[in-house]
């Protein structure tokens, strides 16, 4: 099977532009990992975010953080550009965590921030887009 047909995703969105924090969480039962992308819309300021961190939870309920994935803490979060859209990845080994992960950016001024996950190496191939985590799938 082709790996890239063992994937499914995951997306979260604000209804409106803010500075406050985006969240995703993802349960990785049957997964091998989770390959999670934090955008930016272009914007005046040069601070990608001022939180950016995974946490694990083995019940999706509490959360601690997953060891080198705390930005400020383990890694320094790199400038974005004012003039275009920026992207971030982060990408987890989710044999090495507890089963739910969650991604938490909070951008550092009222900006779009968007954040997706791509669950990659699935025990089982989705069937249907629902099953991929998507509202359409185009198969060729």
């Amino acid at each position: 099977m082709i790996h890239t047909q063992m994937e499914k995703m995951a997306v979260a969105l604000p209804a409106a532009v803010a500075s406050s924090a985006v969240t995703l969480t993802v349960d990785t039962l049957g997964y091998d990992g989770v390959s999670f992308v934090a955008v930016r819309a272009a914007n005046a300021a040069t601070t990608f975010a001022s939180v950016l961190k995974v946490e694990q939870s083995s019940d999706d309920s509490t959360y601690v953080a997953v060891s080198g994935f705390t930005g400020g803490t383990d890694f320094t979060i790199a400038q974005a550009t004012t003039s275009t859209a920026v992207a971030y990845k982060l990408d987890v080994d989710s044999k090495a965590t507890r089963r739910y992960l969650k991604l938490t950016c909070t951008p550092s001024t009222a900006v779009n921030v968007a954040v997706c996950a791509r669950l990659y190496r699935g025990e089982n191939a989705p069937v249907t887009a629902a099953d991929a985590g998507v509202i359409g799938w185009v198969v060729g």
